[in-house]
């Protein structure tokens, strides 16, 4: 597949999956209350963990690898495998100290049952790399489309019969199976059992500083929910935490993955430094301006868009979407100069940078925790912010951009959305005490039309690339 159509898929995979899971969520959050969502938010933390740990960045490895071999990726199938199964055995007997910890015994089973949907998710690790890795992604699409729409069906029987929490666990093992079953009919492949002490060894050492930053991030992102299921004793406000973080992520996850992650690939696989070069700086232009846009255009909408589709019970997820969602915004951005530093090899970089970006966040969590919600989402700011500005001195570097260059490059690309949301801000005051279907049906048009046309008129960079992305133009 050329590059037009990697990332083709790549955006069809990940906005089916953000559009069916967005409205799944919403009738689960009709259907189900705050609290049980709280429950599911306060382990997260674990299963992020062990999903890191489990892969050790061996399947960066493999996308990195000129040209792996069945064996090569049977060796990572194998330890993943394991791995899967250790953790998986951990989860069922360290389940009731958890519970302890927390104060609810409810998490006992939530931790087995997740258990063992974490050792099927590690097995469809290594199909869905070597899909990746051979520019397969209309082949991805497909697995990941029909596994989430099965359990996405199950989910919303099992709420409606009342089964409550144990609908969201049911989700998770379902996806799980269901991932490592269809990625397996649809690719026709399956692993050889057999494990290479050597190539075990070269992925280890390319991939163990990205397992020990992907490690950081992962604490980082879930920490405050399990602050608040530890030092705030009702699971309403971590589940209202939680379904804010996850409003704000599943966008950006869209665009993460149908742009940054097919880059890696295509940007590894070309050997011409200076086309690489190229391919780098075009990114770095539609990952700020569909990023940038996207984040104001949400900021602007979340009152509204909100209290419409989710109810009265989740408006105190609105102001924590919205710190989020700037955060997640920083956080794409930071990604994709790691992108650049796994292009050119350079991981113990980006393991480092990973460590001081947790830690800068753990010490204003240590100070912040007590002063409420809010405090707590804005100390997922600090760290990211820090780790940004110094990849972008370090990765211009590594393409010979000075720090002027990038900074040029934010600031034409995000003028647009930055005046549309200005003007967008004026007409959400305008329609405030209005039906909330009326205010944002007006705030997110007026957004549109500003967008539209001055960035018609003006030939604005932002504009032109997005819309040459929606007539699927080179």
């Amino acid at each position: 597949m050329d590059q037009k159509g990697v990332y083709k898929w790549s955006f069809i995979d990940r906005m089916s999956l953000a559009l069916i899971n967005f409205g799944v969520n919403i009738v689960l959050a009709r259907m189900l209350t705050t609290a049980d969502y709280g429950l599911l938010s306060m382990i997260t933390i674990f299963i992020a963990v062990a999903s890191d740990l489990s892969s050790c960045g061996l399947s960066d490895g493999l996308i990195h690898k000129a040209h792996p071999d069945e064996r090569d990726y049977s060796t990572v199938f194998v330890f993943n495998a394991a791995f899967g199964l250790f953790f998986g055995l951990l989860f069922f007997f360290t389940a009731p100290l958890t519970a302890r910890f927390f104060g609810h015994e409810e998490l006992v089973g939530i931790m087995r049952v997740l258990g063992v949907c974490f050792f099927f998710h590690t097995m469809s690790y290594v199909q869905e790399t070597r899909l990746r890795k051979q520019l397969r992604t209309k082949a991805i699409c497909i697995a990941r489309v029909s596994a989430t729409v099965t359990v996405s069906v199950m989910a919303i029987i099992a709420a409606s019969l009342g089964y409550g929490y144990k609908a969201l666990i049911c989700t998770q093992i379902l996806l799980s199976f269901f991932l490592f079953f269809y990625y397996t009919v649809i690719s026709r492949w399956f692993p050889r059992i057999d494990f290479s002490v050597k190539a075990f060894k070269e992925f280890f050492s390319y991939g163990v500083h990205l397992m020990l930053a992907y490690f950081a991030t992962v604490v980082g992102k879930n920490i405050n929910t399990f602050v608040l299921g530890k030092f705030y004793p009702s699971p309403a406000s971590s589940g209202i935490y939680y379904q804010g973080a996850k409003l704000a992520a599943v966008p950006f996850g869209v665009t993460e993955s149908s742009l940054n992650n097919p880059f890696f690939a295509v940007a590894s696989n070309e050997d011409n430094p200076e086309k690489q070069r190229q391919l780098i700086l075009n990114m770095l232009r539609t990952i700020i301006g569909v990023n940038g846009t996207l984040m104001m255009l949400m900021c602007v909408v979340a009152g509204p868009c909100i209290e419409l589709l989710y109810g009265s019970e989740w408006l105190g997820a609105i102001p924590i979407f919205r710190i989020l969602a700037l955060a997640e915004c920083i956080f794409c951005v930071r990604a994709f100069f790691q992108t650049i530093c796994k292009v050119h090899a350079r991981t113990s970089f980006v393991r480092n940078m990973g460590f001081v970006e947790v830690v800068i966040q753990l010490l204003l969590l240590l100070i912040f925790y007590r002063y409420g919600i809010l405090a707590i989402a804005w100390t997922q700011m600090g760290g990211v912010v820090c780790s940004s500005i110094v990849y972008i001195l370090y990765c211009g570097r590594l393409v010979n951009l000075r720090p002027s260059a990038f900074i040029s490059v934010f600031a034409h690309t995000l003028w647009l959305p930055g005046l549309a949301v200005c003007c967008s801000l004026g007409i959400l005051l305008l329609t405030s005490g209005m039906p909330a279907w009326l205010s944002c049906a007006a705030v997110g048009l007026s957004f549109a039309l500003v967008f539209v046309l001055v960035g018609e008129s003006t030939k604005a960079d932002v504009y032109i690339s997005m819309r040459n992305i929606i007539r699927k133009k080179k």
